[in-house]
């Protein structure tokens, strides 16, 4: 059985494996964005959330609020975690806001898993 040794150096996360010599090593700061990431898409409101934009491509709040059938300013807090946390990018249009997936985002943080699960 592989025994894993992980430690941190200089502000990475060191991850190798007994009996090879290959390291993963990981910038610590792209590990607390994954965790950032991954906290926000946890929840299962944002979950949904995110499935509509995916499913619209780009929506506005105004539409999020109404499918879903919750008060404009739920929807508002739901969706600024998703923007603090990179998950979804905004675009204005005059007053309204429109919402998209981040997909740079997402594909770091499954780059990330590809790398710390080997």
């Amino acid at each position: 059985m592989e025994k894993k040794s992980i430690h941190t150096s200089k502000g990475n996360l060191i991850v190798s494996i007994s009996g090879n010599k290959e390291k993963v090593v990981v910038d610590m700061d792209v590990i607390k964005r994954a965790q950032l990431t991954l906290r926000a898409i946890s929840n299962p409101l944002r979950q949904k959330l995110l499935e509509l934009i995916e499913r619209s491509g780009e929506i506005g709040v105004s539409e999020i609020y109404r499918k879903f059938k919750i008060e404009q300013s739920v929807a508002s807090s739901q969706l600024a975690i998703l923007r603090r946390a990179n998950v979804v990018t905004t675009k204005r249009d005059g007053q309204k806001i429109y919402y998209s997936i981040n997909r740079k985002r997402i594909s770091e943080v499954i780059k990330l898993a590809s790398a710390l699960e080997k």
